[in-house]
């Protein structure tokens, strides 16, 4: 092994990739070719005290993002180059945001090992030019151990002529007082003769900061090397926030004296960039959690609580709240942050609320912001509250106030941010309270087509279930009716129409008057679904399927005629069931239609089940069950003499047609169903309840 050269760890890559990248960086590194098992072997040890390596991903390591951390990658000693694959691509793009790209580097799989090669070339000499400046600035220190000097300027005879004149800031440390500086740190921290000399550098810093400097500073010597730089944040002499990267190393001055020494670097607009990135990077989570918050289905006061936990968490604010106008033009607290016992007096009381009214007094933002004085400080404390409003507006309708309420400055994009989340929640404001209007329309076209109840047969347990496909603003095409005729028999029906929406509820408001019309003079069968047949096709509207029984009471017997409409079932006391043979054309059809007429006798226990072909087609045609499999499930049923046995019916033949058809179900549900519970004699006799 050649440990002069850096080390190239290709982690279960492709033979040809391997194959490339050998034959061009063999003399520029040592390469091994390792598996994700082995390849901590080769990296362990103190980052950035480590063998100069970089590790190539293959695209079949597993779970590459925590691959990735377990190698603790570090810009002296280790870095990664990771192929990236379509599977791959999202996860890995969390890559960017956790290390910087000179120290994780993402190719894609379908480069060429070429491409790869050219990547892995660039890292090694990152890695040379790193190492070959760590060896100067050692060699640095061992110049200032040696005792060499020359003139006196400030520090010089200390530092040495390399680190008096490098364009970074020195100081160095006697306990934590400074004794000798270069020219950069007199200038990036304001240093003076004699006045700065013996000074402890805490000094320099907020009394906030004091403590973790001096913790920093007094790292014992065998941690120190392998301690990360710091950033500590200062105010300079003009009021303006300074951010300094500081590094601390343990060395002998020219007496051989042990000495701290302090590498301190300006990055205030390094940081300043990062923390812009770092707030546009909120805002947007925050833009996108807001818009999901809203589209999202339940409640509106469920998501637009996410709403403003969301702008608190991501703003850093006291709190979140939104006002809304009610009928009468009033503003009404509506939703808000949780209390914060912190500070009680940011609680949505008369104050806030009186802002708010301003907001919908001129509809536009109110901004009661104190000033920012420093350009780099995003969220210093202004020791005052901040509130800002923006109003709800969406189609011109000004429908509340979003209001926000901190103790921290808030810069521009802040506002905009603000402005921007409360067009998103008075859209989907706007939008629920329309579809609540609608929902509300469509309850008032359907209440009259289905019964406000049903009607108490004595004798008899009746039972209906519907559900439309889709709930709210859907109008089923499926009815369902049950009266006592003036000629003293019951009437049963259950019907489809074609279509659905308005146009079905007009027909079907259409199909139920004629019927009870025609059946005001006549239950019988033929009669009433001939005088239905001529009213279709005189609208000219579709179809209509329908099952139309007629109860006959003295004694029990049926009447069944079927207009197109699937067969219904004969549930007898014992269990046996099957569908019941019934044909018959369509209504709104032909001119002269046929409904023959099926009879069949009822005694007690005995069920009648009607039902919609949303039972046997809810997946569409192409998918179906049979009547004999709804059969069989009336047949599993436990005996019917518990109480309410026709609902039992109507509830377990519900449930299976949702298990059955789960997430394909596209089609209404509508069942009735009627149990005998006696047997009817003539008028005036008790009827008989003994079984058969």
């Amino acid at each position: 092994m050649n440990h002069s050269l850096p080390l190239l760890l290709l982690v279960d890559l492709p033979r040809q990739t391997a194959v490339t990248l050998t034959a061009e960086l063999a003399a520029t590194a040592e390469i091994l070719q390792s598996t994700a098992e082995d390849v901590l072997v080769h990296t362990s040890g103190t980052p950035g005290l480590r063998r100069p390596t970089v590790v190539v991903l293959g695209e079949t390591v597993t779970a590459p993002v925590g691959f990735v951390h377990s190698l603790r990658p570090h810009s002296t000693d280790l870095t990664v180059a990771v192929t990236v694959t379509p599977d791959t691509e999202d996860k890995l793009a969390v890559l960017p945001l956790l290390f910087p790209s000179d120290v994780v580097r993402r190719v894609a799989g379908g480069g060429t090992a070429q491409r790869m090669t050219h990547v892995v070339s660039e890292l090694l000499q990152q890695l040379t030019r790193r190492q070959a400046h760590a060896a100067a600035r050692a060699a640095a220190q061992q110049r200032l151990s040696s005792g060499t000097s020359i003139d006196r300027q400030l520090g010089q005879r200390l530092l040495g002529q390399f680190l008096a004149q490098a364009p970074v800031g020195v100081l160095m440390l006697d306990g934590d007082a400074m004794i000798a500086w270069n020219r950069r740190a007199a200038d990036v921290l304001e240093l003076a003769e004699p006045n700065s000399v013996r000074r402890p550098v805490t000094d320099l810093f907020p009394e906030d900061q004091r403590t973790a400097l001096h913790r920093y500073l007094t790292i014992p010597g065998q941690r120190r090397n392998a301690e990360p730089d710091a950033i500590f944040e200062r105010v300079r002499a003009d009021g303006t926030s300074q951010a300094l990267r500081m590094a601390v190393r343990q060395v002998l001055d020219t007496e051989g004296r042990s000495r701290t020494l302090v590498l301190a670097e300006d990055v205030t607009d390094r940081l300043h960039a990062q923390r812009k990135l770092a707030e546009r990077t909120s805002h947007a989570l925050l833009t996108a959690e807001v818009a999901a918050a809203m589209t999202a289905p339940g409640p509106l006061d469920e998501r637009l609580h996410r709403c403003v936990r969301a702008a608190t968490d991501h703003l850093g604010a006291d709190r979140v709240c939104i006002w809304n106008l009610n009928t009468r033009g009033e503003l009404v607290h509506a939703i808000c942050t949780e209390d914060d016992n912190e500070h009680p007096d940011t609680s949505c009381g008369t104050a806030q609320q009186a802002l708010a009214q301003q907001v919908v007094a001129a509809r536009r933002p109110y901004l009661d912001v104190p000033p920012r004085t420093d350009s780099h400080a995003d969220r210093l404390t202004s020791g005052g509250v901040s509130f800002t409003g923006f109003p709800l507006v969406s189609g011109g309708e000004l429908l509340g106030v979003l209001s926000l309420t901190t103790r921290l400055a808030l810069p521009g994009t802040v506002l905009a941010t603000l402005e921007n989340i409360a067009d998103q929640i008075a859209v989907g404001t706007q939008q629920d309270r329309l579809l609540n209007r609608l929902s509300e329309a469509t309850r008032a076209l359907e209440r009259p087509l289905l019964p406000p109840r049903l009607p108490d047969l004595p004798g008899f347990d009746l039972a209906a279930r519907y559900e439309p496909f889709s709930q709210g603003l859907h109008i089923g095409g499926d009815f369902y009716d049950a009266f006592t005729a003036p000629d003293g028999r019951h009437v049963l029906v259950l019907g489809d129409v074609c279509g659905k929406g308005p146009d079905a509820a007009a027909i079907t408001g259409l199909v139920r008057h004629t019927l009870w019309a025609a059946a005001q003079h006549t239950s019988n069968p033929t009669h009433v679904l001939s005088l239905i047949n001529n009213a279709l096709r005189r609208q000219n509207t579709p179809f209509c399927t329908l099952i139309y029984v007629v109860i006959d009471t003295t004694p029990t017997r049926l009447q069944i005629a079927s207009a197109g409409h699937p067969p219904p079932l004969l549930r007898r006391a014992n269990g046996d069931t099957a569908p019941l043979e019934t044909r018959g054309t369509l209504l709104g059809v032909l001119e002269t239609p046929r409904h023959p007429v099926t009879e069949a006798e009822l005694q007690p226990g005995d069920t009648l089940v009607l039902y919609t072909d949303g039972f046997t087609e809810g997946a569409g045609a192409a998918d179906q069950r049979t009547p004999e499999d709804l059969a069989a499930v009336v047949a599993s049923l436990p005996p019917t003499d518990k109480p309410a046995p026709a609902e039992n019916v109507a509830v377990a033949l519900m449930d299976d047609a949702h298990r059955w058809w789960g997430e394909r179900l596209r089609d209404d549900l509508a069942v009735l169903t009627l149990t005998a519970t006696a047997i009817h004699g003539p008028p005036g006799e008790t009827a008989d309840t003994s079984t058969r």
